[in-house]
């Protein structure tokens, strides 16, 4: 009986060594393959391999889910300003948060209303706090050109700011 208990020992031993060497084996060609199909990333999905959506099923799309909401601040003066010495002495290029300058997105606001990287929005687009130089109650709105600036003008509009819920 001795002799057969060691024979079964080893034969489980050895099963089970292979079984683990498959499985290994398995699993490494799968990585090799996600690697190769993803241009190094392992478990990125790559369009093809993906599950096939029946035709006739129903497509569900999330949709996002509010995280907060935009609040008046009350109406600003709106000015303009170019990213050149004149319009921003001795820190051309640069804006205080040390953001890049970007037209379009960088808007200068006074300290004592909005915080770096505040969201705002005047008349529908976003903008983002970045830039200081300005006093309570005024924005000023960054241009790609001096004549850009000049032109855009001064106005006051209402000011809306994105608040976290």
């Amino acid at each position: 009986m001795r002799k057969y208990g060691t024979a079964i020992i080893f034969a489980m031993t050895f099963i089970a060594t292979f079984v683990v060497m498959c499985w290994h084996w398995q699993v490494h060609d799968t990585y090799a393959y996600c690697r190769e199909k993803t241009n190094g990333m392992p478990w990125a999905v790559v369009a093809g391999d993906e599950p096939a959506t029946p035709p006739n099923a129903e497509v569900l799309v999330a949709e996002a889910i509010p995280t907060g909401h935009w609040v008046s601040t009350g109406s600003h003066r709106i000015s303009h300003y170019c990213p050149l010495g004149c319009c921003n002495p001795g820190n051309a290029w640069r804006t205080a948060s040390g953001a890049p300058m970007v037209s379009g997105r960088t808007v200068a606001a006074s300290r004592h209303e909005f915080a770096f990287g505040n969201r705002i929005m005047i008349d529908g687009h976003e903008y983002v706090v970045e830039d200081r130089g300005v006093g309570v109650g005024c924005i000023d709105i960054l241009c790609d050109s001096h004549s850009e600036a000049l032109r855009r003008g001064l106005f006051h509009r209402e000011v809306f700011v994105w608040e976290e819920f």
